[in-house]
């Protein structure tokens, strides 16, 4: 008996449902049979909820694309130049789209379908509607071909998945706060937990993905979908939590914390209880009892003797324990009712779990301006020049970029890959495939191919390299009912390819340059923007209705706050080090780290700035409180103004902040004498010093950035090359 591995199954089944598509696709007598087989090529993936999903999504967006297609032909036919216009915005908009998070595949259907239809209308407007369902269709049953052969060949469902990814998630989360307890009480170090929370991102968006086929797989999941995606959420929400929570220890460590916080081990280990009972929930293993909150107690008398900022990291960190209790309740909860062991789910999805629009995307803008740019050049090439390939030099240079700007990846990297398989396909087009006779013999040698190609790049980074050259293959060969062999046709699809590419690479490094480097500092530029607009919006007597504008850019900067570093983090991995060698990926991700650090402390203030405030302690403390602000505001412009002012600033910064912040403390300690005691609340004495706490944690993350940007060769990156 022959055991086939996973990797081998899978590319046996999509070689299977590629033969069958183009087998009926020929005998039903269509045309551009190529079309079904780029639809087995694109949702070809591991599970059926997976596929299904994708496929679904295809067919949607090429539905979309093909109403949205004849609507700009019926429009737009006699005026070339309102066509490519017109045609230019939605792609651009259809870009935006595919750059963002959510439903990324269906709005690449979308532009891309369109793109084709259009381009082969203007060529023949008689043929435009024939065009436009003969895509639909041979898409349709390209979907239907690949998921019959995965329902019946090797299926396997996404549930599995699903619980696999869940138990790895929470395991993951459990050990990074199990290493945070023990960072807590002096036993190891914080850099040994990151390969940890680089897994955990990793799994969130693994889990994401998961939780989003299995919904099409698996009854069970689609009655429990809210939630699966509350649980998902609360994953999320832990993540953040355990990092601000991390960040505060710094603060506290040098405190006798069994004496201020007499009952923190207790509530450690009920934390540690519930990961545990969570973790054996997922395994199959009722739990024993359910949760029951659990509150951080403060020591009045031990917090007394303590210093103003040494009482507000006492309340920081009670805060931040709190969360975590209500956020490993929430899971706890989650996970007892998916499994059964609790009371019905229920059907809806929480109010903080409800997104609004947070406004403009400037990459994602970026992407968009950048496939307009490259409609206005190609349609007038195309045009006055007809260059080899006619339409096809536009189809492949606008879906070259797209997909170069969807990935992230210069479009050299992919025309290389590209050119290699078009000389493979080459060869078997004009020495192989003319000795063929019938479609047995055609079907072996792509079902031969396609396997391959499937077997050879299956790991998930090679997703866009296999794409790629399954498709390229396919353009190639051109088969057809009544097969014809031009190797003039083959030269000027090279040609057109070659052309295309350089149209991809030329609207690609348009002003600003797209190297990893440049967009770096770009980001971080705009990173240290956002905090400075953000510090200056915590001013005690800030008015929130100051206007309609401000508070729409405040929204807009805390929701981008934590997004910035993970972008930062996503160019730093794509920079060339060896061209950089005085930076290396170890101090670039300890920058990255420690930029998450002061989002992360920002975020915590402005949540702080929220609580309501004593008039009293606001109107006695309001010039202190600016005064750091200040100090704060002037170095986040400097830096973002030009990164490498952080160039020897560490001491300085620490020195002035240090000095606000003791004159800070002196000045508290005056006004708590002369208010005396029953003037002020016991909520108003907590509510103060978790703002103070936020105050002294954010003046602590800006002074470890500065020390970290110290060792950063600026300069290296600020050159200009080519």
């Amino acid at each position: 008996m022959i055991l086939l591995s996973r990797r081998a199954k899978e590319a046996i089944k999509t070689a299977l449902a590629m033969v069958i598509a183009y087998g009926i696709s020929l005998g039903m007598g269509w045309e551009n049979p190529y079309w079904a087989g780029f639809a087995v090529a694109m949702i070809s993936l591991s599970t059926v909820g997976q596929s299904l999903n994708k496929g679904v999504m295809r067919m949607l967006g090429t539905l979309v694309a093909g109403a949205a297609a004849l609507i700009i032909i019926a429009l737009f036919a006699q005026d070339r130049w309102w066509f490519a216009g017109i045609l230019s915005v939605y792609l651009g908009f259809c870009m935006y789209m595919v750059t963002g998070k959510q439903r990324t595949y269906f709005w690449w259907c979308c532009a891309f379908v369109c793109l084709i239809i259009c381009t082969h209308a203007a060529s023949d407007l008689t043929n435009a509607f024939d065009v436009a369902v003969l895509r639909v269709q041979q898409t349709g049953m390209g979907i239907l071909v690949y998921t019959l052969v995965s329902v019946f060949l090797w299926p396997s469902s996404t549930r599995g998945a699903l619980d696999k990814a869940t138990h790895k998630l929470l395991t993951t989360q459990a050990r990074i706060y199990r290493s945070y307890r023990a960072l807590l009480n002096g036993q190891g170090t914080a850099e040994e937990s990151r390969p940890l929370r680089l897994q955990q991102v990793q799994l969130l968006n693994q889990h994401e993905q998961t939780l989003l086929a299995a919904k099409n797989d698996s009854y069970e999941v689609w009655e429990l979908r809210h939630r699966w995606q509350y649980f998902h959420h609360q994953s999320f929400a832990l993540m953040e939590a355990l990092e601000q929570w991390r960040e505060s220890f710094a603060e506290i460590q040098p405190l006798d914390l069994s004496a201020v916080l007499p009952n923190l081990q207790a509530v450690c280990t009920e934390l540690d209880r519930r990961f545990a009972a969570i973790e054996g929930m997922l395994s199959g293993n009722p739990p024993a009892n359910c949760p029951q909150a659990i509150t951080l107690t403060i020591d009045p008398a031990a917090t007394g003797a303590l210093t103003h900022f040494q009482q507000a990291a006492v309340a920081v960190t009670r805060s931040q324990l709190d969360r975590l209790e209500v956020i490993s309740r929430s899971l706890f909860d989650a996970i007892r009712d998916i499994k059964g062991y609790g009371v019905p789910a229920s059907s809806v999805v929480p109010e903080e779990m409800r997104a609004g629009w947070s406004g403009l995307d400037a990459d994602r803008l970026q992407a968009a301006i950048r496939t307009m740019a490259a409609v206005g050049i190609a349609f007038p090439v195309w045009f006055y020049l007809d260059p080899p390939g006619h339409a096809s030099f536009v189809q492949l240079g606008l879906i070259f970029l797209m997909a170069s700007l969807m990935v992230r990846l210069d479009p050299a990297t992919i025309l290389k890959a590209l050119l290699v398989c078009a000389v493979f396909a080459g060869v078997l087009y004009v020495f192989v495939m003319p000795q063929l006779s019938g479609y047995l013999q055609l079907g072996a040698m792509m079902f031969a191919v396609t396997f391959a190609i499937y077997y050879w790049l299956w790991q998930p980074q090679q997703a866009v390299a296999k794409m790629g050259m399954i498709v390229m293959f396919l353009n190639i060969i051109g088969v057809q009912n009544q097969q014809t062999y031009d190797f003039a046709q083959y030269a000027n699809t090279l040609a057109a390819l070659a052309l295309a590419g350089a149209l991809a690479i030329a609207i690609w490094y348009l002003p600003p340059s797209p190297r990893p480097e440049k967009q770096f500092l770009r980001t971080l530029q705009r990173f240290f923007r956002h905090s400075d607009f953000l510090i200056s919006r915590l001013a005690l007597d800030w008015d929130q209705n100051k206007g309609i504008v401000d508070h729409w850019k405040t929204i807009y900067y805390r929701s981008n706050l934590l997004e910035l570093p993970q972008k930062l983090a996503s160019w730093a991995g794509k920079i060339d080090h060896r061209t950089f060698p005085d930076n290396s990926p170890e101090q670039v991700q300890a920058l990255v780290t420690s930029l998450h650090a002061l989002a992360y402390r920002i975020k915590a203030l402005s949540a702080m700035r929220d609580l309501p405030q004593a008039d009293l302690l606001v109107k006695e403390l309001l010039d202190d409180v600016r005064a750091w602000r200040l100090i704060a505001e002037q170095q986040l412009q400097l830096w973002a103004d030009n990164p490498a002012m952080a160039l020897g600033a560490s001491a300085e910064m620490q020195e002035r902040v240090m000095k606000r912040l003791a004159r800070l403390e002196a000045r508290v300690e005056e006004t708590f004498a002369r208010v005396g005691e029953g003037r002020l609340s016991s909520e108003d004495y907590q509510n103060f010093y978790r703002l103070l706490g936020s105050f002294r944690g954010l003046s602590e993350a800006g002074i470890a950035y500065a020390r970290l940007a110290e060792k950063i060769n600026w300069a290296q990156w600020q050159e200009a090359r080519f």
